[in-house]
């Protein structure tokens, strides 16, 4: 079947990296754009979950002689969920020799938190950050404040402390509070690609190749063509490279102080126009690749479904219905992908959205099984349907 649109073909790229929202803010203004070119910046509970990673994997100082061990013994420091976005185990992990034997174990230490003061609002924080650098009128709001957000404690209340986990509880504070800062303040790789998938979803645009940021973004006769958009997010995406590249120097070395290769040569970030595409051949390659896409992408959502619907507990109904909640915007985000092929193609898009013969009987096994919640039987069935409607 002919394709009845042309369009842009568009691939992106970002490569792991930060920036920060005062850099990125600046870098919009001077190419004339506005808040909608300029991610958001973390709540304040997920850059503490973010932050914590900077902790895992930390080499301490190998222990010479312990009377449990044979010999050195190396130590690292291991973070353990306890509460997720709120609470984590720091551990210090041991490996080495004992009774003869290779051997590793992990003590507790100490326990982060992320408890923010009665009379300070997080949300309210993060709205007036990044307003100060619109708004000429806004204040910046007190960093301070922010740091009061986060504790960290002896793991028990009556636990023997030696100097040596006092200065390491020191340590540890000292690198997580910076870290906290710059992921609160900062825009990163992650934020980077969430944002640019919305806006290409936004321009109607359908990624040909899953997981490899080929996208064909259609140009509609009589709409407005979405190519000065994608150039305005190229431009943004040349700054974050340009911020996140390491210039070679004369006199740098390939390996890093550890021995290992320094990663100077990675990927850039970008997002790059690589034509207009009108040719009817090329039309039906991209057609077939977006199809085969989108028949996997709704296979995956229905065995997401049944996974869901596994795990209904009687007891945990309100967190079940948040789940559903959640499901609900995928799959009309998913129909709206599909809309939006049909109408590319004028009818027939070649997706299958029929559930594969194991998933249909796995969840017509799970909806009779629950029989005292009829709502939540209605939900995920209707959860189930997947319809394809063209735009007129």
């Amino acid at each position: 079947m002919p394709v009845s649109v042309r369009g842009f073909l568009t691939l992106y790229s970002v490569s792991t990296g930060r920036v920060s929202y005062e850099m990125f803010v600046n870098q919009a203004r001077l190419l004339g754009l506005g808040r909608d070119f300029v991610p958001k910046i973390r709540r304040l509970k997920d850059s503490f979950a973010n932050a914590k990673n900077r902790l895992n994997g930390m080499h301490l100082l190998s222990l010479e002689q312990d009377e449990n061990w044979d010999g050195i013994v190396r130590q690292e420091i291991v973070i353990e969920r306890l509460k997720r976005s709120n609470e984590y185990a720091v551990q210090v992990k041991l490996t080495g020799r004992s009774r003869g034997k290779l051997h590793t174990e992990r003590r507790n230490v100490f326990r982060m938190e992320y408890d923010a003061p009665e009379d300070f609002d997080a949300v309210a924080w993060r709205e007036a950050y990044m307003n100060s650098f619109w708004d000429e009128d806004a204040e910046m709001p007190n960093m301070a404040n922010v740091q009061q957000c986060l504790t960290i404690t002896p793991y028990w209340e009556d636990m023997e402390t030696n100097p040596a986990d006092v200065d390491l509880l020191m340590r540890i504070q000292e690198i997580l509070i910076e870290e906290f800062l710059l992921v609160a303040t900062s825009i990163d790789e992650k934020m980077l690609r969430d944002d640019i998938r919305r806006v290409l979803h936004s321009l109607k645009g359908m990624p040909f190749r899953s997981g490899s940021g080929a996208w064909f973004v259609p140009n509609f006769e009589g709409e407005g063509s979405p190519l000065e958009t994608l150039e305005n997010y190229s431009s943004m995406l040349e700054a974050y490279c340009t911020e996140n590249t390491q210039e070679r120097e004369a006199d740098d070395n390939w390996f890093d102080a550890e021995g290992r290769p320094r990663n100077w040569y990675r990927g850039q970030s970008n997002l790059r126009i690589m034509g207009y595409i009108d040719n009817e051949r090329q039309l039906e390659y991209l057609r077939r690749d977006i199809s085969n896409n989108l028949s996997r992408e709704v296979a995956e959502y229905h065995s997401q479904l049944l996974r869901v619907a596994n795990e209904f507990n009687d007891d945990k109904v309100e967190a079940f219905e948040a789940r559903l909640d959640n499901l609900v915007i995928v799959r009309d985000e998913l129909q709206s992908r599909l809309g939006n092929l049909a109408t590319l193609m004028g009818g027939d898009i070649g997706v299958n959205v029929n559930m594969f013969r194991d998933i249909d009987e796995g969840l017509e096994s799970r909806l009779a099984s629950i029989t005292n919640n009829n709502e939540v039987v209605s939900r995920l069935r209707n959860l189930s349907n997947i319809e394809i409607t063209a735009d007129e």
